[in-house]
Order: structure tokens, then C-alpha cells, then sequence
């Protein structure tokens, strides 16, 4: 029997929302979505001028809504697709051939293939998100910030549109100041500099060489190499390490950040603003380490919920087919479920 539901986990972030800024970021979006473009239509009510184009790669809201029920909110997806994009396929009419042939074809007329969709949910400043292959959280945080500075006029452009992750205190064993090193293997937005002039905290980077590279946590060398890089000063220094690793092993670049303090409690501020560096780092890539205990790459050291989606059918009666297409609908409830949750936990205030 077919299954009809798909496991999702739905990532939390929130705005960081500058002081000067009153406005939430649900009524920013919803203040966007309701103004009217140069052919004098909502953008909400017009594709096209909900169309982010970079390069060759495009990118829109397609489904959205507002609110749910009595509950004040803003829903989406984002489908992201390039136009022109070929679809391979392999023709399978001769069961008795020895090879089948591997074509690459065109969508339908007026159409195009879509590479990915990802949903989202925006209530008060709190955002939820399900990511998807090509787009992630950092997409999300792109297409924001063009839909409310550059399509509308939503958001001053001198205010940065930062979608905050908020590490899951369950999971880590602790508040932020219980945690004494954050595990990096891989590339992540630099968080900003710790000030000079703050004698009660160190931060402490090593590059570390082991006989084994943790499950799942391999880093390809793009990656390494630039942290190597940037760690030991230059190209050259890189090739000299290299030189000396041999040729049949794997070399496990991590970055270690931790903290030393004569304080009882580190000050709070460094340490959020290495969760918002961080915030777009896949799961998959981060470690954290408090109080003795490492909690592993596995998705749970930020907020998280999981879910089960129910899947879009196709066809009629007995005919129909399962796609792997996630039902918005029901993405939404879960979303909900995921916001009601949080607050009920204490994890997130009622906004």
C-alpha cells in the first residue's frame, strides 16, 4: 500500500527586528502582498509580480493565503524553476532491449519544469519554514528582502532582513551561556567580530586532523579548503599541509569555537550573535558541545518540529496515483500546530 504522508521537519526562525521597525514582519509581507504594481493590480493577484529573477534562475510565491481560521497569519510556498530547463527521461516501450535510450525533453507548451518548492508560514515576527532541495532558509531570507525593499517599498532598505535560528535549549542540555563550543564543518556566514576591547572572551578556532571523518559529516574540498585557508594564512600554506597528508587518506577539517571566561556566566551576546552567523549553516554541519555532553549533526540543536504532510493524488478513483507534491493545505495545519506548540512549550511568545 502506497503511503499517502511524508515526515517533514519544519525549521524556526524569527526577524530580527531592528528597534526602529514597528511593524511585524507578517504585516510587512501582508503590506507587500496588497500593494499595487505598475499594471495596477495586487501583487498577490499577478505572478509575474511576484517573479524574483536571478540569472538564469527564477523564483515566485505561488500559493499563498492570509490567515487561518480566527488566526492572523500569512502562508506560502516559493517554486523555483529556470526557464527553458530539459527534463531526461528514458523510454522503456522495448522490454526486451538491451539498453534504453536517455532523451532530454522540453515541458509542455506555456510550462516549465519546477526544480523545487519550499512553504512557509509568518506569525507576527515568528517564521516556519520547509525547506526543499534548491531552496532553504537562506533563499527565503533572499526572496523577503527583495519582495519587501526592492518590488515594494514594505521595508527601508537600510534595514537588514536577518531571519534569526534559535538553538532548541531541550536539545543543547541548556541555555545559550550553558554552551562551551560550537562545532563547524563547513562553510558558514562569519558571525560578527567579537570586540576587541571584551577581555572576558576568547574565541578559540583549531584545525583538527583525525584518522576518520564522523558519519555523515564529510566536507568536500571547496569547503575545506577555504577554511583551511583562511586558518593558516594563505594558498601556499594549504599546499604545504597537503603535502604532507597521504594521498590515501581523508582529511576532517573542523573549526572549533568555544569560549573562556572568569565570569560565572558568559555575557549572552556573543553567543546569539554566533546563532544568527550561523543561522543558514545546514544541520548537518553544526555541532554543539555543553555541559560535557556533545549533541550530534542530526537537525535537532535548533527549534524544530516534525510533521506528517499529507501528499497531493492525481487521477480518479482506483486510477489514482501518490505524487510528491506536499498539500498546502495541510502544510499550513501543521504549521500551526508547529507556532501553538512552541508557545504552549514556553519555547516562543504569543504574537
Amino acid at each position: 500500500m502506497a503511503i499517502d504522508r511524508k515526515p517533514v521537519t519544519i525549521h524556526y526562525r524569527k526577524f530580527n527586528r531592528p528597534s526602529a521597525i514597528n511593524t511585524l514582519l507578517e504585516q510587512l509581507v501582508r503590506t507587500a502582498m496588497n500593494s499595487i504594481d505598475s499594471t495596477g493590480k495586487k501583487v498577490q493577484d499577478r505572478y509575474l509580480s511576484r517573479l524574483y529573477t536571478v540569472g538564469s534562475d527564477n523564483f515566485f510565491i505561488n500559493t499563498y493565503s492570509d490567515g487561518a481560521g480566527s488566526m492572523p497569519l500569512v502562508f506560502g510556498d516559493i517554486l523555483h524553476f529556470t526557464k527553458g530547463h530539459l527534463q531526461a527521461l528514458c523510454k522503456t516501450a522495448d522490454q526486451n532491449a538491451a539498453s534504453v535510450p536517455v532523451q532530454q525533453m522540453k515541458a509542455p507548451e506555456q510550462s516549465e519544469y519546477v526544480h523545487s518548492q519550499m512553504f512557509w508560514m509568518l506569525k507576527g515576527d515568528h517564521a516556519f519554514v520547509i525547506q526543499s532541495m534548491s531552496l532553504r532558509t537562506a533563499e527565503f531570507e533572499q526572496y523577503l528582502d527583495w519582495l519587501l525593499k526592492t518590488k515594494t517599498n514594505s521595508l527601508v532598505n537600510t534595514c537588514p532582513l536577518i531571519l534569526d535560528a534559535k538553538f532548541d535549549e531541550d536539545e543543547v542540555g541548556g541555555d545559550l551561556s550553558d554552551i562551551q563550543e560550537i562545532i563547524v564543518g563547513g562553510i558558514a556566514t562569519p558571525p560578527p567580530t567579537v570586540p576587541e576591547n571584551d577581555s572576558t572572551e576568547t574565541v578559540v578556532k583549531e584545525v583538527t586532523e583525525r584518522g576518520q571523518i564522523d558519519t555523515g559529516r564529510k566536507t568536500g574540498w571547496a569547503t575545506a579548503s577555504a577554511i583551511l585557508r583562511e586558518l593558516l594564512g594563505g594558498d601556499a600554506n594549504v599546499a604545504s599541509l597537503m603535502k604532507a597528508v597521504p594521498d590515501d587518506a581523508e582529511l576532517n577539517v573542523q573549526v572549533h569555537i568555544g569560549y573562556q571566561t572568569k565570569k560565572r556566566k558568559i555575557d549572552r551576546v556573543a553567543l546569539r550573535q554566533l546563532e544568527t552567523g550561523l543561522r543558514n549553516l545546514p544541520d548537518s554541519q553544526l555541532q554543539i558541545r555543553s555541559k560535557g555532553a556533545t549533541v550530534s549533526s542530526d537537525g535537532t540543536v535548533r527549534l524544530h518540529h516534525n510533521a506528517s504532510i499529507r501528499l497531493i493524488k492525481t487521477g480518479e478513483g482506483e486510477s489514482q496515483i501518490i505524487g510528491t507534491l506536499l498539500d498546502p493545505m495541510d502544510v499550513r495545519r501543521a504549521m500551526v500546530e508547529a507556532y501553538t506548540t512552541f508557545v504552549a512549550n514556553g519555547k516562543i511568545q504569543d504574537e
